[in-house]
């Protein structure tokens, strides 16, 4: 049986851009990248929690994209679900990287309805670090092998 649906979860990890503190701006930079995609959203509902936290689902035609923001924590987690069997989502988390700037993601793609052997059946995850934090962990480990040589 073919796939029926794809799914694609991120998380963006110590978010830089300022868009995502605001529901009303967040609305609007969601249903500008969506439309640009020719992904016209049929409703979308945002809620703010006491604790700062906004969530957001935008329902569209054949399926919905769901955010939660954490301003505080500088994280985003994403996940577009459509029930197309050759749906590219990698465009729209590509914007949606765009707008919050990580500097680190992990995204992991499933096939939802796939009925081939449970052993077949395997997410794909993916992580990456924006070059400017390779360069700090890179930094860091230098000098923690300078600090033991130094001691030795």
């Amino acid at each position: 049986m073919n796939i029926q649906s794809r799914l694609l979860t991120v998380d963006f990890f110590n978010c830089k851009g300022e868009s995502f503190s605001n529901e009303e701006a967040l609305r609007v930079k969601v249903s500008e990248t969506l439309a640009a995609l020719d992904l016209i959203p049929l409703q979308t509902i945002t809620d703010v929690q006491e604790n700062g936290h906004i969530s957001l689902m935008a329902l569209l035609p054949d399926g919905h994209l769901a955010l939660h923001v954490h301003p505080d924590l500088r994280h985003v987690s994403l996940d577009i679900y459509l029930c197309c069997e050759d749906a590219a989502l990698d465009p729209i988390a590509h914007v949606m990287r765009n707008i919050f700037q990580p500097e680190k993601i992990k995204s992991t793609h499933l096939r939802r309805g796939d009925f081939r052997a449970p052993s077949e059946i395997r997410p794909k995850t993916t992580t990456r670090v924006a070059p400017i934090r390779k360069i700090k962990s890179t930094g860091a480990k230098v000098i923690r092998i300078l600090a033991r040589r130094n001691r030795g």
